[in-house]
């Protein structure tokens, strides 16, 4: 009785985290757009730079990092309700994926911190 309530709740559960996670995803494509937009436009108008493409890489990245993290955490509720083959599989090419993008987003973030 309580595992069958516990399946329907994150029924709903891992989906909304999931749409989290998308949300921070969009919102960082969106946000890095911005940023090279504004750069074009500057660099058009022959304006200094206020950003370098390394800081749009970091601005996307970090907010790609965050998304994955949505979607990990939407993968391990569901996993451990349901564990199964294919979920274990998606959750650890996520995890290596993410594992990955926080690696050169720290190196990214350190070469930008000694400039």
């Amino acid at each position: 009785m309580l595992h069958e309530f516990l399946v329907e709740v994150i029924a709903y559960i891992v989906p909304l985290t999931e749409m989290l996670g998308a949300a921070v995803v969009t919102w960082g494509s969106l946000h890095g757009l911005l940023m090279l937009v504004r750069r074009g436009w500057r660099y058009a108008q022959h304006l200094p730079m206020e950003e370098t493409l390394r800081d749009v890489r970091i601005a996307i990245g970090e907010k790609m990092a965050l998304g994955l993290d949505f979607f990990l955490a939407g993968d391990i509720i569901g996993t451990i309700v349901v564990p199964s083959k294919d979920t274990l599989l998606v959750l650890g090419g996520i995890v290596v994926i993410r594992t990955v993008m926080a690696y050169f987003l720290a190196q990214e973030i350190e070469k930008k911190a000694a400039e």
